[in-house]
C-alpha cells in the first residue's frame, strides 16, 4: 500500500464513517482505496459514503501483534466483506465469527494506531439487515 493511500485511508477513519468510491463516468461504486474504476478504468472518482453493512466473504484467523506492554501475539480474524453496495472490502473482524460466515456485519471503527490500514467490523447477532 503507498503512503498515499495510507493517508487517505487514516483521514477516512477519523471521520469515523466508511467512505467507498463512486466512478464519476460510469457510477460503479468501488472499495475505498482503488485508484481507477474496475468497469471503465476512469480516474475520476469521488468518495461517497457507505452504509457500513455487508456480510463476510472469506476470513482467516491469524496472529496478530499487540502493541501493548506484552507485545505478545494475539489470534485475529482478517476478512473480506462485501458491502451492500458492492465494493468488497479487507477488514479486520471484532469477535468470533460464527460458522456459516454470511452473517450480518457492521463497521465499528475504533482510534487505531497509524499503521492500521483496515476497517474494524462487528458481527450482528441475530438482527436483520
Amino acid at each position: 500500500m503507498t503512503t498515499e493511500n495510507m493517508t487517505r485511508w487514516q483521514g477516512i477513519a477519523q471521520k469515523c464513517e466508511l467512505m467507498i468510491q463512486r466512478c464519476l463516468n460510469c457510477t460503479t461504486l468501488l472499495a475505498p482505496l482503488m485508484a481507477t474504476c474496475s468497469a471503465c478504468q476512469g480516474s475520476n472518482l469521488e468518495r461517497v459514503p457507505s452504509c457500513g453493512v455487508g456480510s463476510i466473504v472469506s476470513s482467516k484467523v491469524v496472529d496478530r501483534g499487540h502493541s501493548g506492554v506484552d507485545r505478545g501475539r494475539a489470534p485475529c480474524t482478517i476478512a473480506i466483506v462485501e458491502l451492500d453496495e458492492g465494493p468488497w472490502v479487507y477488514t479486520w473482524i471484532d469477535g468470533d465469527v460464527p460458522a456459516p460466515s454470511d452473517c450480518p456485519v457492521r463497521v465499528e471503527f475504533r482510534p487505531a494506531s497509524t499503521a492500521e490500514q483496515l476497517p474494524v467490523f462487528a458481527v450482528r447477532s441475530g438482527d436483520p439487515r
